[in-house]
């Protein structure tokens, strides 16, 4: 593949270029692509440069190379079928850096259960400076913990962390709405003053949300490795749990860092099952509601 524009500058701030993503998609293609493979995925293209107009695609256009494998699902909303892309291979990810795809935003499943995540995420998103995104982690992990659980942490290249569960392809997507709404609860009931599960700012009086709502259809976070459209260049980067504290800053976390960084997501915790957890919460009082993202009623 030619690389069109090589020297086009996408991110102004720190002067990456669409040369500097390609090469980066091929340093890390090796660890990134097995959170990718057969997972549908939404693009963020910045065909200018992140700073001027992007766009989330989610429709490969036709003149995709046909080796680019896709997957079609019929929208109720736009009413037509969309064909989402696949990433199989290096060459896959050297398309996206072609487009200026600056950020790739996969499912929770995968084409063959498309119905059936494997993984719960829970996005932990500042509402200011007052309580630190790192020591909320920490208490999402404790809890999860308390649960049976274990977790994976990663930055989410912005502000936030992203906390995963690893499950088994068993549950329907209300089940796992239902756990991870419940899980959230659980924690923020512990530190009420702190944080919240509250997805309307008007309910969070300053505390930090603990997004439980990435369970279902369609649903996408950044993917692990993925790059971010954030000035300076950052990448939503695997950590350690050991690595969670104040001190570690997300934005030295870049497209020129993050491929020396060791892989922390290359040995992923078995898919788990989640009755035990969800029986813990019902002892503990906490309701296991499919409650909706979009409801208007407090949730707390």
């Amino acid at each position: 593949m030619k690389l069109s524009s090589p020297d086009k500058i996408l991110w102004p701030q720190t002067g990456l270029t669409k040369r500097d993503l390609l090469a980066y998609y091929e340093a890390v293609a090796e660890r990134m692509l097995p959170h990718l493979r057969d997972r549908p995925l939404t693009l963020l293209r910045a065909n200018a440069g992140i700073d001027r107009e992007r766009f989330l695609q989610k429709n490969l256009p036709a003149s995709a190379p046909e080796s680019l494998r896709r997957f079609d699902v019929w929208t109720q909303t736009s009413n037509r079928t969309v064909a989402y892309a696949l990433a199989d291979d290096i060459d896959d990810l050297r398309y996206f850096a072609n487009q200026n795809a600056v950020e790739l935003h996969p499912w929770f499943s995968r084409v063959d259960m498309p119905d059936r995540a494997d993984a719960v995420a829970f996005d932990l998103d500042p509402s200011d400076e007052r309580v630190s995104v790192w020591w909320a982690a920490l208490k999402m992990r404790e809890t999860l913990e308390d649960l049976g659980l274990e977790s994976l942490v990663k930055t989410s290249g912005k502000r936030g962390i992203h906390v995963y569960v690893p499950v088994q392809r068993r549950y329907d997507f209300s089940a796992l709405r239902a756990f991870g709404l419940a899980a959230s609860r659980l924690c923020a009931s512990r530190y009420p003053d702190e944080l919240t599960v509250e997805m309307r700012k008007e309910h969070r009086r300053g505390r930090l949300l603990l997004d439980w709502s990435r369970a279902g259809r369609a649903q996408t976070l950044a993917a692990p490795w993925s790059p971010r459209a954030h000035p300076a260049g950052t990448v939503s980067t695997p950590l350690a749990w050991e690595e969670i504290d104040g001190d570690l800053d997300p934005t030295t976390l870049t497209l020129r860092t993050a491929p020396q960084r060791p892989d922390h997501w290359a040995q992923m915790p078995a898919p788990q099952r989640i009755e035990q957890a969800c029986k813990v919460l019902e002892e503990q009082g906490i309701a296991l509601e499919d409650a909706s993202p979009r409801s208007s009623r407090p949730l707390n």
